[in-house]
Parts: C-alpha cells; sequence; structure tokens
C-alpha cells in the first residue's frame, strides 16, 4: 500500500485517463471532428456493434461506465453535431436506440486509426507480459471496489 495518495494507482489511473481523453480530443478536433472523448467511445461503441438496430442507452451506460444523465448529455451533443439518432424501439417504446448518421459512420472510419495509433503509442514500450499482469491487477481492483457495501 502507497504511503502518500499520489503513489497509489488510482491517482496513475486517473492522471493517465486525463491525458488519454485530452489527447483523444485534440486528434479528433485535428481530423475535423470537434467532440470529446467521451463522445468518441459512444461513436466508436455503436460503430462496433455491428447491428443495424444500433444499441440502446442503457448498453452504452453499461459499455460506458456512465449513468443515464451523463449517456443522454452525450447523446445530445452527438445528435447536434450530426452524428447519432435515436429512436424509439418498435417493440418497446420505453427503449431508445442509437444508431450512427452517415457522417456519423464517416467519422468512425475517419478517427478509428487515430484511435489506435494513441493507444499504440501509450503501449509503446508495455510488453505483453506487463499488459497482462496490469491487466490482471487492476482487473482485481476493480472487483475488490465493487465488491465494497456502503455501512
Amino acid at each position: 500500500m502507497p504511503k502518500r495518495f499520489e503513489d497509489g494507482l488510482g491517482y496513475l489511473v486517473h492522471h493517465l485517463m486525463y491525458a488519454l481523453r485530452q489527447t483523444l480530443a485534440e486528434q479528433c478536433a485535428s481530423s475535423g471532428y470537434p467532440i470529446t472523448a467521451d463522445e468518441l467511445g459512444v461513436v466508436m461503441m455503436v460503430h462496433q456493434s455491428g447491428s443495424e438496430m444500433g444499441l440502446t442507452q442503457k448498453q452504452l451506460a453499461d459499455m460506458l461506465a456512465k449513468d443515464k444523465a451523463v449517456i443522454t448529455r452525450l447523446l445530445n451533443s452527438l445528435s447536434s453535431k450530426d452524428l447519432v439518432v435515436r429512436s424509439v424501439d418498435e417493440k418497446d417504446r420505453r427503449v431508445v436506440r442509437v444508431c450512427l448518421t452517415g457522417r456519423g459512420m464517416q467519422a468512425a472510419e475517419k478517427l478509428y486509426p487515430k484511435l489506435v495509433e494513441v493507444l499504440s503509442q501509450a503501449y509503446s514500450d508495455i510488453s505483453e507480459e506487463e499488459f497482462l499482469l496490469t491487466h490482471d491487477v487492476l482487473t482485481r481492483m476493480l472487483n475488490n471496489v465493487r465488491g465494497i457495501s456502503p455501512e
């Protein structure tokens, strides 16, 4: 256990995520799509789902670990940029589905190589063994935190 807060893994992970978000937003903007890293996450998840029906807002919230209000805000922003469209599910009117527009598909296809480039740089001097060990440690930490019950 680290003695100082800033020596903890959580602190380091937070700073890593901040740096990744900033870098990804800059890459998106320089590619002609001024969207945030969180918005990019939505675009990529919907694109990679491969479903013509898109994803539900609940699925996006679960995949991206975001609450309903945040997903709604992200979708409002992406919709105003003509990257996604929302529609009511034909079978269950309580369910809202999210699909990419033509412009959203173009954005996903143009931004995917940028995402790969940023992540490749982030992993550039990390061995497969180090990656797997880090993945295992962080997964166990996440499970440990999820197992904490409020008192």
